[in-house]
């Protein structure tokens, strides 16, 4: 770790036009922003729709595909998930619905075509939500044959068997991500919109922007119902704790039970548009029930916040504020992130995806930060 103080790194005047503009969450200020997401009425998953549904989600026992399961199997659909074979055969996130008998999983390796094949003739699933990749962006920077060979070939076979073997298909959800944007240029480029430039900085965005091309030549070419949603950055519960909001929230956590006495982190001055995974699954959801196939929605809460900020107002709402310091890794910074010459991160648009289906955020950067900490208290 090459660590240096917090204050000699973090600049807090960096997005001070986003603020103005009223795109970035003003820590100081927070009450208009809670009062208008607890004012919020969005639409929720049809159960009438799922009711009976056969599902079948890959990678089922990540963050997102282990919340899309339950809420899937609440509403009373037929609920399957892929998931790797492990030395130890135990899934955490998907470890109450395996022991119910409600979630049916299936061990795959999604690179094999014969045995994706075999899924599809023996399931016929009505809707796929395929949220099976490599997602984190450090990794496909270190390994990038691995992350195309996983995230690229194995999304191709999901689409080639779904749209040969799958009788039944009603909706293909693909997982497609912000970080397929990538380089943006000037804070006039935000918020960012669909039909945005894709620059992508990392080979895991290049395989996102791969997966939202090949879902659409499939919808082109034989009329697969794909649809494309391109999340930004969900977190809460169960998220991997290599990624950003899991390490702040393991740390807290830490802090709060007296195992440490600090918080390290990695670049603060960049930017995020975070919605809290239970939002983020019912909006995905969602774009299968009502979405127009072979179309790009951009799934976001449309306001953004610093990462500084975000640890900022994690140590504040965990009531440790001049308590721990903050101090910044540096070994942790991205290549890209090292420059001056671009806005780092993003702030999304979500007004297609809310007019095409009623969907808003209701949940804010402050559950997202409570509940992290609450379930990394009970990570052993």
């Amino acid at each position: 770790m090459e660590l240096v103080p917090f204050d000699s790194i973090y600049d807090g005047k960096k997005f001070e036009s986003l603020k103005k503009a009223g795109h970035i969450i003003d820590i100081s200020s927070l009450d208009e922003y809670t009062k208008a997401l607890k004012g919020a009425k969005s639409a929720v998953p049809d159960a009438k729709y799922w009711h009976g549904k056969r599902v079948l989600i890959t990678g089922a026992s990540g963050m997102v595909g282990s919340t899309i399961a339950d809420v899937l199997i609440a509403m009373g659909a037929e609920v399957h998930g892929t998931i790797k074979r492990h030395a130890v055969a135990y899934h955490p996130n998907l470890q109450h619905n395996l022991e119910s008998g409600k979630l049916k999983a299936v061990e795959v390796d999604l690179r094999d075509y014969g045995r994706v094949v075999s899924i599809m003739k023996t399931i016929e699933p009505h809707a796929i939500f395929h949220q099976a990749a490599e997602s984190f962006v450090p990794t496909s920077i270190q390994q990038p044959s691995h992350v195309v060979e996983n995230n690229c070939v194995s999304t191709v076979n999901v689409l080639e068997a779904a749209t040969k073997e799958d009788k039944s298909l009603e909706g293909v959800q693909l997982a497609c991500s912000s970080e397929q944007y990538g380089f943006v240029k000037s804070a006039a480029e935000i918020p960012i919109k669909e039909e945005s430039e894709l620059r992508p900085t990392s080979t895991y965005a290049v395989t996102k922007v791969f997966t939202d091309y090949i879902a659409r030549a499939y919808f082109y070419m034989y009329k697969t119902p794909t649809v494309i949603t391109r999340t930004f950055n969900q977190e809460g519960p169960r998220r991997g704790p290599q990624f950003f909001t899991a390490r702040i929230g393991m740390q807290i956590a830490a802090c709060l039970s007296g195992k440490a006495n600090r918080i390290v982190m990695g670049n603060p001055n960049s930017v995020r548009d975070f919605t809290h995974i239970r939002d983020s699954v019912n909006a995905q959801i969602i774009a299968i029930e009502k979405c127009n196939r072979g179309e790009v929605y951009n799934i976001c809460s449309g306001k953004g916040i610093s990462t500084g900020d975000y640890a900022t107002l994690a140590i504040r709402t965990a009531g440790l504020s001049g308590k721990v310091p903050v101090l910044i890794d540096k070994s942790l910074l991205r290549t890209y992130e090292r420059g001056e010459s671009l806005i780092d991160g993003f702030i999304g648009d979500n007004s297609k995806f809310v007019e095409k289906t009623g969907w808003r955020p209701t949940m804010s950067v402050v559950d997202i930060i409570r509940d992290g900490v609450e379930y990394y208290k009970g990570v052993r």
